[in-house]
């Protein structure tokens, strides 16, 4: 599934007075979301009904990715900034049209899809969900592509060091042991291959938790399987399966270009050493562990590599 989870798309309006929405951490009810395929397009069907009488919901629905029209849906994404960001972002690390790319936990396999417009000539889309609404059906569908549907994990897990680079866009926080995950994409990836994890859904305190969990736009309204994590908590689990974090695109770069239908103010000084430093020992990388320390020692500046856009890791050898 495909979720965005930007804290700056509006909020959906609920009723906290009728206590459904607890706004305390230990009346949560954390962790009773569901993650089945079939579950989930039924209830995302059923909020399509709800989005006919609330206009609010149905703007989330469409920033999200999740509209009805899912034709629709690949369309904004493939207008966004996002697909030029990926493609010149890949290309700076190497990547070229000709290798082999995959979408992990595509969803709908927007990125997938966009990508194999732009030219790349062996994507792979991957997810276990072949539903319409919410997982690759639609994309089966449709037969202006040669795009590559992979549906079983089992399979999946037998693809041996194929690809130069994966992307994923804010799936990581749904598979409830981020490790497996992370071995299963290093496992596909070819030696020095490149993870792109793009738009994943960061909570960086207990109050920002909450007040993500409680506004998302399927959460706690359906039931939905949401988790956010810190960054740094990503990045730790992910380095444990083989993996290295070797650049992070912060959250204000290129006024947020890796996020569809959100703009942020311009910072050419930032980009600027963004690009200088990106790849480099003590770039990026060494950036953002400083902010993840500043903010252990109880910072209250912004964060930007903490809410990062992309992080980008690389296959290592144990």
């Amino acid at each position: 599934m495909l979720n965005l989870g930007f804290r700056k798309k509006p909020p959906i309006v609920v009723d906290r007075a009728a206590g459904a929405f607890p706004d305390d951490m230990d009346l949560f009810r954390w962790m009773d979301g569901f993650e089945d395929p079939k579950q989930w397009e039924a209830a995302l069907v059923g909020a399509y009904e709800d989005a006919k009488r609330e206009p609010e919901l149905a703007e989330l629905f469409r920033l999200h990715l999740l509209e009805e029209d899912v034709g629709a849906s690949f369309e904004f994404f493939r207008q966004s900034t996002v697909p030029d960001a990926v493609d010149a972002l890949l290309g700076r690390l190497g990547v070229t049209k000709q290798d082999p790319v995959a979408d992990v936990g595509c969803g709908r396999a927007h990125a997938a899809y966009a990508l194999h417009k732009l030219g790349y000539e062996r994507v792979t889309a991957m997810d276990p969900n072949s539903e319409w609404h919410t997982g690759t059906g639609y994309l089966a569908s449709r037969d202006d592509h040669n795009i590559r549907i992979v549906n079983d994990l089992a399979a999946w897990r037998g693809t041996g060091g194929e690809y130069g680079a994966v992307v994923s866009s804010g799936t990581v926080h749904h598979w409830q042991h981020i490790p497996q995950v992370a071995i299963d994409t290093r496992r596909v990836l070819r030696p020095g291959g490149y993870w792109l994890m793009i738009s994943e859904f960061f909570a960086n305190t207990s109050r920002q938790l909450l007040d993500l969990l409680n506004n998302h736009p399927t959460s706690t309204r359906y039931n939905t399987y949401e988790w956010a994590y810190p960054a740094s908590v990503y990045v730790d689990l992910v380095q444990t399966a083989g993996l290295l974090l070797v650049g992070v695109i912060p959250l204000r770069y290129k006024k947020a270009a890796f996020f569809a239908g959100t703009a942020l103010p311009e910072d050419e000084a930032g980009d600027r050493w963004v690009d200088a430093n990106l790849l480099k020992p003590n770039g990026t990388v060494e950036t953002f562990w400083n902010e993840v320390d500043r903010f252990r020692r109880g910072s209250t500046e912004p964060r930007n590599f903490t809410e990062a856009q992309v992080l980008i890791f690389r296959r290592v050898e144990p």
